[in-house]
């Protein structure tokens, strides 16, 4: 439509220069006649060469009808660049409404997300173990995932036979993959807790073979297994480590807190792996700590990493002021954290605690 109009905007311009030619003709004609007397060619000629008045009705419709051209195209211009100003503010527009569009979408897929995470929250809460009350020993834990829920696991179960069966675990990750690996691993416990409750060494070895047939490729995780019997002259732990930090004791006869230290890796890494099997047997007073990693990586301002030896220091402070196995457990955590400049764990935390009564 535009490029029709101009055509004939340009038709227009140069018809009516040609319409002027007639009036050019006849001022030229008409003064020749009343100056002197003649319309002959060469003496229009001459009239037209010395007459200004002539230069100037022979040359303005000229101007003019130029100087219209150029009017007329400076407007069809601006129109051009109105209607393309019109045409970008519609896109845009339209852009607008698909941004407002897409970010509701966005903020309806974050609300599902929040509810679905507040939904994983509850149930990895309510899938955490109930604290039994037992006359031998005094069980207690704190957890501390990182988001809103987290990889750290912890089971313990009575058997049968009447033994204490712990197990502590961390899956590598954070977040809803992880505890949704978590679920899945405390099912396969509870199956291996089952046949081989009462040997630590061959319940981790049957758990791996488990979770390498189960697990997807890029999980594993470390655990560490306890089955506490029950005697009457004591108590008597069995333990085996799949590459979780070693379990921690306090000994109340020495005053002395300690590591007991034992090979093994991961689990979900090696289908055939293998493990070890220690004891360890416990007065009255004495306690265990198992922990999650999240304890040992906090850093310092210089960049210094608390690792077992400052947490080793932070629990023998605990033990040697008589606090009970709750508040020590809660100054273990407030003491690792005012270690960090940041004053918050970089992982998912957890801290189990058993004290022989």
């Amino acid at each position: 439509m535009i490029v029709i109009k101009k055509v004939k905007e340009k038709q227009y311009t140069l018809l009516g220069i040609l319409l002027s030619l007639p009036l050019i003709c006849f001022c030229t004609v008409l003064e020749s006649f009343l100056k002197i007397r003649s319309v002959a060619p060469i003496d229009l000629l001459y009239i037209q060469s010395v007459s200004p008045l002539l230069w100037l009705i022979d040359s303005s419709p000229i101007v003019l009808g130029l100087f219209g051209w150029l009017i007329d195209d400076n407007q069809r211009k601006n129109q051009l660049i109105q209607v393309k100003l019109e045409e970008s503010n519609l896109s845009l527009k339209r852009e607008v409404t698909k941004g407002l569009a897409m970010e509701n979408h966005l903020r309806d897929m974050i609300d599902m997300y929040e509810l679905d995470l507040n939904s994983a929250k509850v149930i990895q809460e309510f899938s955490l173990p109930e604290i039994p009350e037992m006359k031998e020993v005094q069980v207690r834990y704190r957890y501390q995932p990182l988001y809103s829920i987290g990889g750290d696991f912890l089971s313990f179960l009575r058997l049968d036979s009447g033994e204490l069966s712990i197990l502590i675990g961390d899956v590598v990750g954070h977040g809803i993959s992880a505890a949704l690996i978590t679920s899945l691993v405390r099912v396969l416990a509870n199956k291996a807790c089952r046949n081989f409750g009462t040997e630590p060494k061959k319940y981790l070895e049957n758990l791996n073979e488990e979770v390498n047939a189960y697990l997807p490729d890029d999980y594993y995780f470390t655990a560490l297994y306890f089955c506490i019997n029950f005697t009457r002259t004591g108590v008597c732990c069995k333990f085996s480590r799949g590459g979780h930090p070693y379990p921690i004791i306090y000994s109340a006869k020495d005053k002395q807190t300690y590591v007991k230290e034992l090979v093994g890796i991961p689990l979900g890494l090696v289908f055939d792996a293998e493990y070890s099997e220690l004891s360890v047997n416990l007065d009255p007073g004495d306690r265990i700590f198992m922990i999650t990693d999240g304890l040992l990586e906090v850093r310092d301002i210089n960049g210094k990493l608390l690792g077992i030896p400052g947490l080793l220091n932070i629990i023998q402070e605990a033990n040697s002021m008589n606090f009970s196995l709750d508040d020590s457990l809660d100054f273990i955590l407030e003491k690792t954290k005012s270690f960090t400049e940041e004053k918050t764990f970089i992982d998912d935390v957890l801290i189990f605690g058993i004290q022989v009564l």
